[in-house]
């Protein structure tokens, strides 16, 4: 198993947000997190990550325990993370923002991210701050791949960004993970293009779970979408 994450309580100081999650991931599979703005879906994923507090719950990456606040460790079992903001280094070059990636990677990636994103191949002596939001996204995603992650975790895909691009990052995931074993984390305020691209949905109200199962299954449950709007 990839990821064992139990009982996961996390939050800022004195305020907690998210309140006992716990859900399992083997490498290779895709889960879409879910729910209305304000319900602790970026604060699972940064105290998942060890960029907010884990007041109690474990965490396990293929079977080692991660101590919270520690990114360092996720970093070098396999763990990458794409904020809301994308964090490119704007005054970087395309390809100086993923050679840096690729300076401090813990493993071989197999994915040719210029190949993945040609349109970032036409601009990789480009500073990052002049581009789109869209090829900006692209950047980060290139370069947290250049990583070698074995999990990549995406907080807000396709905020703010054109259909075109949005239509391009969708593909590129899926054929990332399709195609070479990638484990996906997604959030996205569109479930219908979050369960397009993954094979598994989780929903967030008021920091807990309160549904789960196969995107499949539940792509045309109403009951199950309801809960997105309510």
């Amino acid at each position: 198993m990839l990821v064992n994450a139990r009982d996961i309580i996390g939050g800022y100081g004195a305020i907690r947000i998210v309140n006992g999650v716990s859900f399992t991931l083997e490498a290779g599979e895709t889960l879409a997190l879910l729910g209305r703005n304000g319900v602790g879906k970026t604060t699972l994923l940064r105290t998942l990550m060890g960029l907010a507090d884990r007041f109690s719950g474990t965490l396990e990456i293929d079977g080692q325990p991660v101590a919270a606040r520690d990114p360092r460790k996720l970093a070098r079992l396999g763990v990458t993370f794409v904020p809301d903001n994308r964090g490119v280094f704007a005054r970087l070059t395309v390809a100086e923002n993923i050679e840096l990636a690729r300076g401090c990677a813990y493993a071989e990636t197999p994915v040719d991210v210029y190949a993945l994103f040609p349109d970032l191949a036409t601009r990789r002596d480009q500073p990052a701050g002049t581009l789109s939001g869209g090829q900006q996204q692209q950047v980060a995603i290139a370069r947290a791949l250049s990583v070698g992650p074995r999990l990549l975790i995406i907080d807000e895909l396709s905020q703010g960004l054109q259909p075109s691009i949005v239509q391009s990052l969708t593909q590129a995931l899926i054929e990332v993970t399709r195609q070479h074993g990638l484990a996906l984390i997604l959030v996205d305020q569109n479930p219908q293009l979050a369960m397009q691209i993954c094979t598994k949905v989780m929903v967030m109200q008021r920091g807990e779970v309160v549904a789960e199962g196969a995107s499949a299954t539940l792509a045309n449950d109403k009951s199950f979408l309801d809960l997105l709007i309510v």
